[in-house]
């Protein structure tokens, strides 16, 4: 299966085109790089990987129950910026639910969880069943998702990354915390992004490769406080901390929709006619898989 970073991929490409090549955010642009983001990744990795699977982020994410400060300051950073974010959520939000209705694509989005909750789920299931599995996303988060069966793609460098210890690399990434989504490290206090001028306590190289090879978490049982946060962070950034609830939903929709899937080239064309996607017309066929080929 090829797991997709939906909403990520995609901005990332349109913010490249904007800064890039400076083009203008019209819904012709935004549509065209969306759905090129999909055909484009479809194209290159269906034959080895099979159906495309869109993860998107639902309207809810229980990880801001356990802390509401969760991707506080990306919101602050949107809400200061240029670009029409509501615009082009609208546009994903668009496309999402045409290819749900029209293409022969399995959509997943969980009410409750982000797309990060439905690609580290397949994943798992992935490795579990011992199906192949690429992950197309910039994210290094999803190293910690990496097996024998699920490696990854990166859009951004252009190459295929498989991480050989997951378990160390999700260590690490829960003792450093996740800056882009407002989860500080082990030595900072939770509210270090709200606090204007305040810069987190450092984590130095040799505290890290101590801290990693200490198999037993002796750091963690000298500070309560450390350890407190090392629980806070491994439960927001741990992909396996998802709700069981929501795991065995995301796999019950994957499985529904794989058993019913079916291509309809007619509403495939209207859509692509209805706005002026020639360019995707005449490549229909990269968004198609057939899974008895």
């Amino acid at each position: 299966m090829i797991l997709l970073d939906y909403s990520a991929v995609a901005i990332a490409n349109m913010m490249i085109a904007i800064k890039k090549d400076k083009e203008e955010l019209t819904e012709y642009f935004a549509l065209h790089m969306i759905m090129n983001s999909i055909r484009k990744n479809y194209k290159k990795y269906k034959r080895e990987y099979g159906v495309m699977i869109i993860c998107c982020d639902g309207p809810y994410n229980w990880r801001k129950e356990t802390f509401p400060l969760y991707k506080h300051k990306r919101r602050k950073d949107k809400k200061d910026s240029s670009i029409d974010w509501d615009f082009i959520y609208k546009n994903l939000e668009y496309v999402k639910d045409k290819i749900k209705e029209d293409f022969p694509i399995i959509v997943i989005e969980h009410s409750c969880c982000e797309a990060d909750d439905v690609i580290g789920t397949l994943a798992r299931y992935s490795t579990s069943n011992e199906i192949p599995t690429i992950i197309i996303s910039n994210d290094k988060d999803f190293l910690q998702c990496h097996s024998e069966y699920v490696c990854q793609y990166r859009p951004i460098n252009d190459i295929i990354i498989r991480e050989p210890n997951p378990s160390r690399n999700l260590k690490e990434l829960v003792i450093r915390g996740d800056y882009d989504d407002g989860v500080p490290n082990i030595k900072s206090p939770d509210d270090i992004f709200t606090i204007e001028g305040k810069r987190q306590s450092p984590i130095y190289k040799k505290d890290l490769t101590k801290w990693l090879d200490d198999t037993e978490f002796s750091f963690l049982k000298e500070d309560d406080l450390m350890k407190k946060r090392f629980n806070r962070n491994f439960t927001l950034i741990g992909l396996i901390n998802t709700p069981e609830q929501y795991q065995h939903e995301i796999i019950s929709d994957y499985v529904n929709q794989y058993a019913t899937l079916l291509p309809n080239k007619q509403k495939m064309i209207q859509f692509f006619m209805d706005h002026r996607l020639r360019y995707m017309h005449e490549r229909i066929d990269d968004f198609i898989y057939r899974k008895n080929a």
